[in-house]
């Protein structure tokens, strides 16, 4: 007896290090009969855990599925945590990730395996391993936010600003977007002049003045060398977002001063795809530039 004390001690130990918790389901039942070292993740002890879920045992199938999903795990999961409950209740093993917790405890990012334990051909009971994953979420998503962003301006780089751009065009399909392209006027000039220095400072300057002026509103985006990408979502009206560009049109960046060239196209008016919405904002921009206007509008229609 006092070797197995102490090899669940040492189990309990080791369970705490690793941030791991242990539980068993009664799947005949409907019945959780143990939860090991559930204070390590979610700060409330196992215990606790089984007297909280113990009435659910009583509801149809269905409706405990439901609950013990709401006591566990965040709603935008659900979908997950009903594949794994499928998986388990056909004999099948099955590893997900999702945001957990116990009752009114605060979300965890998890990983969980869980092995159903076969008697005559059916499971019977459940066992399941939950590991805290929170550090290791947050260094992914650390370093998936910085392979989107542009390294030099903060601003999200060429494919990810598209790709955003798209499913928001995608998904918000009856609200008045902008597309919008801007150019630093005479930029290789520039640089020619004051050194790549000078000419940093200015893109990161633009950069800047574009967090600044559209912040959630937008989708922005470095499209290479001088030229900017915005999507302006829900766009009030025109002499609005006129103004608001204004802002956009010079910048100054240790005593150098730059213009800025902007061409806009519409949705719907002028098209509902990124690509074709691209196109005539592009041609707007060039217009602009060779008429020496700050900002043209796109007026072609979406089929021209």
């Amino acid at each position: 007896m006092n070797e197995l004390e102490q090899y669940k001690e040492r189990l309990r130990i080791a369970l705490k290090a690793a941030k791991i918790s242990v539980f068993e389901v009664d799947l005949t039942r409907q019945l959780y009969t143990f939860f090991e070292n559930a204070e390590a993740i979610f700060g409330v002890p196992g215990e606790v855990i089984l007297r909280e879920v113990q009435p659910f045992s009583r509801l149809e199938p269905e409706n405990y599925r439901r609950e013990v999903s709401a006591f566990f795990s965040h709603p935008d999961d659900e979908d997950t945590i009903k594949a794994a409950f499928s998986c388990v209740l056909n004999g099948q093993s099955t590893t997900y990730e999702a945001r957990m917790k116990a009752g009114n405890s605060d979300y965890v990012w998890c990983r969980i395996h869980a092995v159903p334990v076969m008697e005559d051909g059916r499971p019977v009971r459940m066992i399941g391993v939950v590991t805290d994953i929170a550090e290791l979420k947050a260094r992914a998503e650390c370093f998936e936010r910085a392979a989107n962003l542009d390294g030099f301006t903060g601003l999200y780089n060429k494919k990810h600003a598209i790709a955003m751009m798209e499913e928001a065009l995608r998904c918000e399909p009856r609200l008045c977007h902008a597309l919008i392209v801007l150019d630093i006027d005479d930029f290789k000039r520039f640089n020619d002049a004051y050194g790549h220095d000078q000419g940093d400072g200015m893109l990161q300057e633009v950069a800047q003045r574009i967090k600044a002026a559209w912040g959630e509103e937008s989708i922005a985006g470095r499209f290479g060398g001088d030229e900017f990408i915005l999507l302006v979502r829900d766009v009030a009206n025109v002499p609005w977002l006129r103004g608001k560009l204004k802002d956009l049109l010079r910048f100054e960046s240790d005593g150098r001063t730059c213009t800025a060239s902007i061409g806009v196209a519409l949705c719907p008016r002028d098209g509902r795809e990124f690509a074709e919405l691209f196109k005539k904002a592009d041609r707007a921009l060039y217009r602009a530039k060779a008429k020496k206007e700050e900002i043209i509008f796109c007026m072609e229609g979406p089929d021209s």
